[in-house]
């Protein structure tokens, strides 16, 4: 290959390596937890959450980042690492609408 290719290789990964990084998933007490999840089978598996903010429960499992499950309708619509729960009206992963 030559350089003009592996210019443009390493500018698309860096490009990509630079995007926000979200969970999809969470794992408490053995337990993995996905979107499409009720509140009430999250309860079960999880038990209660550290906060609630409205649709937003905060769960701060040891050893990870403190994660947000947000709920529509009774169902966890998006699950994202958080860095502080203070914020009153987090964003959405890639700009999507919870």
């Amino acid at each position: 290959m030559n350089i003009k290719c592996w210019s443009m290789m390493l500018s698309v990964l860096v490009s990509v390596m630079s995007l926000p990084v979200y969970a999809d998933s969470l794992e408490c007490n053995g337990n993995i937890i996905s979107a499409g999840i009720t509140e009430q089978d999250l309860l079960d598996a999880c038990g209660e959450p550290t906060s609630r903010n409205g649709a937003n429960w905060i769960y701060h499992i040891p050893g990870s980042l403190p994660v947000m499950v947000t709920f529509g309708n009774g169902v966890a619509m998006f699950i994202r690492d958080v860095e502080s729960e203070d914020s009153d009206s987090p964003s959405a992963p890639f700009g999507a609408d919870p």
